[in-house]
């Protein structure tokens, strides 16, 4: 039964902190730059708390800047605790005017903690109201009684007195107690040294309280754990007093007012002030006199998202899973493995959801449990989902180990994690960031259930009930995304994109890291034993002149001998002293020896640690190839990534790496590696789009277009272009494309930064309607605030509208690169899934790498004339036709015993 009016006390600094936090990957910031992720989760999680339970009695407090009395009783209080960063302490201020806005009272005192103050108003008033004291810190536990409760707003969490006994195994008010003896590193209390939560608990069961522990310390058998608390007396009882909430803070009069939804209205042109407009929406609807809120409420059956999750162990239990899921449309689908690597991972549970009230987690290879044989789960599952629609997050995992255990998925499919890409390509994309995004779930990292680091387990030693709480959960969560995600999709004009080219490209990924690539080790050898000869050279040439040996590695070692012991004036300074980087040592490199040794030196151990001690490490024992991971959702542009190895980040022009490239082999003698290319095609894609007559002409023509333009700007017929004037008219004709001004122009060219002005004024002299189109795409982008590619790919560029000139510059810089690179990103993919569709059932060719403009195949000698005309074919047409007419685009190809030969 309800008692009695609640009062909603609100621990701000907890809330503070956790939102800011929650963004911290991906912070939120307004057109001025600001970070707002701690106002916009403060303000969010109240406006929840308001929409859940319409609190009439609130007030709210927050820790002071001011030391406390803790810090009095010893210096070394909150001692390890990082300071917050600069740009939280810039948002609690506006927090605290968004409540001053809505008449909600601030309430704290000096000396005290927020803690202090609330646990002392709850003390005032718990015989007037029942206490809901809002936060997500533990501590509060030990005020925890039948007339106060504790509510944490991110997980929407009651902790009553049965929770605490529960969690703990102890009364509320042994919670201090239990600080006291295993401590709290986020406070800095020490505790009891040695003991931890679960020797904690056992004595207070025993004893009941740390005073009492201490009276009958000769009743503790077990002689270490008395040592330990003979030894750490003094820090047990200060551990106390240093967890002990204060209940009676000297507050003079306090008032809680009545608090109306109606106040809400007062903090609109704050929302406004910070570009909060999803809040915005949400007040306006609040503030609306239609609301029809429940007065009364019990926690326990408020939970937003319910649905239940079964353990499927039995074949009973399957059978009746089976016909519950037969006439759903679509099923959601999640795989539980022992690893990441689909190639190495053995499959451990399966998970499925056809609606959102029931998901079910069917083990096949849990090691302490019941499971169901792997091949009666498969052909059944194959048979009940043959026609329906496919949902998974990250779709090419599940697939893949699907595969691997002899299920080839077909048929509709939908990925939510690349839906909630092409909706947002900058932002997060995991699963629990899609969940907490939308539904504000908070979901279990699968941490709490295998452990982290060197303690981690397996997934199959999991017990079979969590883990079917937390797949079940996912299937759960993916199955709900799947009707947001697909409604936005096509009210943003990308549904098309998402099925013709990001869905099919799924498969075509899967299959091309299957095929994995061979790699030569000995060849990977002799360069690894090049490479320490050279770094021992450059080690010996740079001790000669730094005139003493030091770390090379240290950059603060490296520092001193630079900027001191040298006296070579420094580039720049970082918290830690001057910095070294890449950035520091290319300036330097221009007149000193030293700096160019160092870069030399740095890009050996790089290659050397990247791939050549790498990549063997990588081989797969059961295949005897590299199986790279190629991403979808990665790059913003649209562009597909690659990693475990990263095969596109292999230096092409440096000598090593292309030392490295030979290391990568047909799989025997009569196979070649075949690279096709495209040619140009970023400076094609910009003569269709600008619409350029000369560039046009020029490319139809067949001409070398850097010559071409070389002779335009430079006013001087074709035959007379030096090699000169035409690497200029290169890196003028790419860096327009990628956004380069004057500055990073005459970088380039080693020219002055006039010089290269003049030269771009001459360029565009000569192409103006490429300038017109180059203002045209940051026009449209401040327009409609997004850039997009011929097919429909969009990113958002918030940046364009910054108080900061360096963002808006760099957002300007991405508004003309992106059509073009997007576009270009986008005709590979499709080449792609063309070629994938005409080879898959073909063992003699195989796509194995790609990067950026260039797909790598392993060809048999017999299939390799077909080979070379379907891929040309495939690459060239491509581009839609009413584009290819006006530039078509030209693909050169290359074969080779190994990819440096191909390439």
């Amino acid at each position: 039964a309800i008692m009695s009016e609640k009062l909603f006390l609100i621990d701000g600094t907890a809330i503070i902190y956790r939102s800011f936090y929650a963004f911290i990957k991906n912070p939120l910031r307004n057109s001025k730059g600001e970070n707002t992720s701690a106002i916009y989760g403060t303000i969010n999680s109240f406006l929840r708390l308001t929409e859940r339970f319409n609190p009439k009695q609130i007030a709210i407090s927050f820790d002071r800047r001011e030391k406390t009395f803790r810090y009095q009783i010893t210096e070394t209080y909150k001692a390890n605790r990082p300071a917050a960063p600069e740009e939280l302490h810039a948002q609690v201020e506006p927090i605290k005017e968004f409540f001053e806005l809505i008449k909600i009272p601030e309430i704290s005192f000096p000396g005290y903690e927020a803690d202090d103050v609330l646990a002392t108003i709850a003390e005032k008033f718990k015989d007037k109201y029942e206490i809901v004291i809002v936060t997500g810190d533990k501590d509060f536990a030990q005020l925890v009684d039948e007339r106060v409760i504790l509510y944490d707003p991110f997980k929407e969490k009651v902790t009553k007195t049965e929770d605490v006994i529960r969690k703990y195994g102890l009364k509320p008010e042994q919670f201090v107690d239990y600080l006291a003896i295993c401590g709290d590193t986020a406070d800095n209390i020490p505790g009891v040294k040695g003991i931890g939560p679960k020797g904690a608990t056992k004595l207070l069961q025993e004893f009941g309280t740390l005073e009492n522990i201490y009276a009958n310390i000769d009743k503790i058998t077990a002689k270490s754990l008395k040592e330990k608390l003979i030894q750490h007396k003094d820090d047990a009882f200060l551990s106390k007093k240093l967890a002990q909430i204060v209940r009676d803070v000297p507050l003079s009069k306090i008032e809680i007012n009545q608090f109306h939804q109606e106040n809400l209205v007062y903090s609109v042109p704050f929302l406004k002030r910070y570009e909060l407009n999803s809040l915005l929406k949400k007040i306006n609807f609040k503030t609306e006199e239609t609301l029809d809120f429940k007065d009364e409420f019990d926690f326990a059956e408020e939970k937003k998202i319910e649905f239940s999750r079964t353990l499927v162990d039995t074949t009973e239990k399957f059978e009746k899973m089976i016909s519950e899921l037969t006439d759903k449309t679509k099923i959601a689908i999640d795989t539980e493995t022992t690893s990441v690597d689909p190639f190495q991972a053995k499959l451990v549970g399966i998970s499925l959801c056809g609606d959102e009230k029931q998901a079910y987690y069917i083990p096949v290879s849990h090691q302490l449990a019941e499971n169901l044989p792997l091949k009666y789960v498969l052909e059944n599952l194959q048979k009940i989902l043959k026609n329906k629609l496919i949902i998974a997050h990250n779709l090419k995992f599940d697939y893949q180990m699907l595969q691997e255990n002899g299920w080839q998925i077909s048929g509709e499919v939908f990925d939510t994690m690349i839906a909630h890409y092409l909706l947002n390509p900058t932002k997060r994309h995991s699963l629990s960031a899609c969940a907490f995004s939308e539904f504000g779930y908070e979901m279990t990292p699968i941490s709490e259930l295998i452990g982290k680091g060197k303690k981690q387990i397996s997934f199959d030693l999991v017990s079979t009930s969590r883990a079917a709480d937390y797949s079940a959960t996912d299937a759960n969560m993916t199955f709900r995304l799947h009707e947001i995600y697909r409604e936005r999709l096509e009210k943003s004009s990308l549904l098309n994109l998402f099925e013709t080219i990001e869905m099919p490209l799924v498969f075509a990924l899967a299959q091309m890291e299957k095929n994995g690539v061979k790699i030569d080790t000995k060849i990977l050898a002799e360069i690894s034993k090049t490479n320490q000869k050279k770094l021992a050279k450059l080690t010996k040439k740079i001790y000669e002149i730094a005139g003493s040996q030091f770390n090379l590695n240290s950059t603060q070692q490296l520092a001193k001998v630079l900027f001191e012991d040298l006296k070579i004036p420094p580039v720049k300074k970082t918290k830690t002293g001057y910095s070294t980087d890449v950035s520091v040592l290319e300036i330097l490199a221009k007149d000193y020896e030293i700096a160019r040794l160092l870069m030399e030196y740095r890009q050996i151990t790089k290659l050397e640690s990247t791939y050549v001690t790498a990549l063997p490490k990588l081989i797969n024992p059961k295949t005897g190839r590299i199986h790279s991971s190629f991403n979808q959702t990665v790059a913003s542009t649209g562009r597909l990534s690659s990693s475990n190895p990263n095969l596109q980040n292999i230096p092409v022009r440096r000598e090593m790496g292309k030392e490295i490239r030979k290391a990568f082999v047909p799989e025997n003698e009569n196979g070649v590696l075949l690279s096709a290319d495209y040619s140009q095609i970023e400076l094609r894609l910009l003569a269709i789009l600008s619409k350029d007559e000369k560039m046009i002409t020029a490319f139809r023509n067949r001409e070398d277009i850097h010559a071409q333009t070389a002779s335009l700007v430079f006013g001087k017929p074709i035959s007379e272009v030096t090699s000169d004037d035409r690497r200029f008219a290169k890196v003028i004709n790419f860096g327009l494309i990628y956004g380069m001004g004057s500055y990073r122009i005459s970088q380039e060219l080693e020219i002055s930064r006039k010089e290269a002005k003049q030269f771009i004024e001459n360029y565009f002299a000569q192409f103006p309607t490429v300038r017109n189109y180059l203002d045209s795409c940051i026009a449209n982008a401040k327009k409609y605030g997004f850039v997009s590619t011929i097919f429909g790919r969009k990113l958002y560029l918030p940046e364009l509208k910054s108080s900061n000139k360096m963002r808006v510059k760099e957002a300007e810089r991405v508004a003309v690169n992106m059509p073009i690179q997007g576009s270009a990103a986008d005709i590979i993919k499709i080449a792609m899934i063309n070629i994938h569709r005409k080879i898959k059932d073909s063992h003699k060719i195989k796509m194995i790498i790609q990067v950026h403009d260039e797909l790598v195949f392993e060809v048999e000698n017999d299939a390799l004339e077909f080979a070379k005309k379907l891929i040309i074919s495939e690459m060239e047409n491509a581009l839609p036709e009413k584009y290819s007419e006006i530039v078509p685009l030209v693909v050169d190809v290359g074969i080779g015993k190994n990819w440096l030969e191909a390439h």
